[in-house]
């Protein structure tokens, strides 16, 4: 039985290791959806401090069948679960900012409902965004049993860059932008090379990189620190041929809701 459990232990851990970056979508047209578009639509009255009321009860009466036939490619998806987090994130802190001070309790209260469920934040990002990755496995350990609700709206591919695309409500988090699924690929592709380039400080002299904590949090997502080279590369914030030592810097967890990228 040991033995066993080891064998599982391993082919997770192995499984949830060389996570490649998505490709831009070639083979067929991707479109927005309603479910795509209500998504969108919470974000821009979020920011014109409009109500959100109506736009949250459609997404929790929706079934889900109906949402899962509302978000039919991987780009659907992920560009809705994205924007519901941020939604959501900044429509519960606009009500109540003293959930912020209890962060943990905060990301895994269940308070979101979607479809007929209630969702922590948690539940959204390693769930439904990161492919049911087991929150404290630093990207290298997946959930073993996730639920049918996760596994029939989750994403089909991990993808790195969403952690430069969603925002928790902190000052150091990646603004808010309205993520589409046509030029999905795109977009998140600005937005990491963006939020990489305003935290990463390079030192030939010191053959040394200091780039975004949030690449050793999610140490798995990227690859580990050969993988993030790769990318700091990628993004020409650190030369072809340099192989630094990669440090991170502070991340600032003070409140910001406001954060909507211009």
């Amino acid at each position: 039985m040991k033995t066993f459990a080891l064998i599982t232990f391993i082919s997770i851990v192995a499984t949830s290791c060389g996570i490649k970056k998505p490709q831009p979508q070639t083979e067929k047209t991707v479109e927005s959806t309603m479910y795509n578009d209500l998504s969108v639509k919470m974000l821009e009255n979020l920011k014109a401090n409009k109500s959100v009321k109506e736009i949250q009860d459609k997404l929790e009466s929706v079934t889900e069948k109906e949402l899962m036939e509302g978000l039919p490619t991987d780009a659907n998806k992920k560009a809705f679960w994205i924007n519901v987090y941020n939604g959501y994130i900044i429509a519960i802190l606009k009500k109540d900012k003293s959930q912020f001070k209890d962060r943990n309790a905060f990301f895994g209260k269940k308070q979101v409902k979607i479809a007929g469920e209630t969702l922590s934040f948690d539940d959204i990002e390693n769930g439904m965004i990161r492919k049911s990755q087991y929150k404290f496995g630093l990207g290298y350990i997946r959930k073993v049993l996730p639920s049918a609700f996760e596994r029939h709206l989750r994403v089909d591919d991990r993808d790195y860059r969403i952690h430069f695309a969603l925002n928790c409500g902190a000052k150091s988090c990646p603004p808010v932008r309205s993520y589409k699924p046509e030029g999905l690929y795109n977009q998140l592709e600005n937005a990491a090379k963006s939020y990489l380039t305003d935290f990463t400080k390079y030192s030939e002299k010191k053959n040394e990189v200091e780039s975004s904590v949030l690449m050793s949090y999610f140490r798995g997502d990227f690859g580990g620190k050969g993988g993030q080279k790769k990318i700091l590369k990628s993004f020409k914030l650190i030369p072809e041929d340099s192989n630094p030592t990669i440090t991170y810097g502070d991340y600032d967890w003070s409140l910001d809701i406001d954060n909507f990228a211009k």
